[in-house]
């Protein structure tokens, strides 16, 4: 298991009370949203561990964590954990794998 951290920004939703909308500076293909800030939690977590894991599978680096420079006005930020179990696996190249791929 390994546990990755990373700063999330939420931003009042300015027409709807208790709309958070959540990115994250480090993964700008991220961008989620609570009706509340529980749920906005909540989904920011589930964005950032499918990110992670698209991004482990796919042999690509994890970003480092960046802070955000400036806040949009009533924003804040929190860290987000996650614990994902990563394995890589790997399979001997025979004849059945490479008829499955033709």
């Amino acid at each position: 298991m390994n546990l990755y951290k990373y700063t999330a920004v939420f931003t009042p939703e300015p027409r709807e009370e208790d709309v958070y909308n959540v990115t994250f500076p480090s993964f700008p293909e991220i961008a989620t949203f609570g009706e509340s800030k529980e749920e906005a939690r909540f989904m920011a977590q589930d964005a950032l561990e499918l990110s992670v894991i698209s991004r482990l599978e796919e042999g690509e680096k994890l970003p480092l964590d960046k802070k955000p420079s400036k806040l949009p006005k009533n924003a804040f930020v929190e860290e987000i954990l996650v614990t994902i179990a990563h394995e890589v696996r790997a399979m001997p190249l025979t004849h059945d794998v490479k008829a499955a791929f033709a």
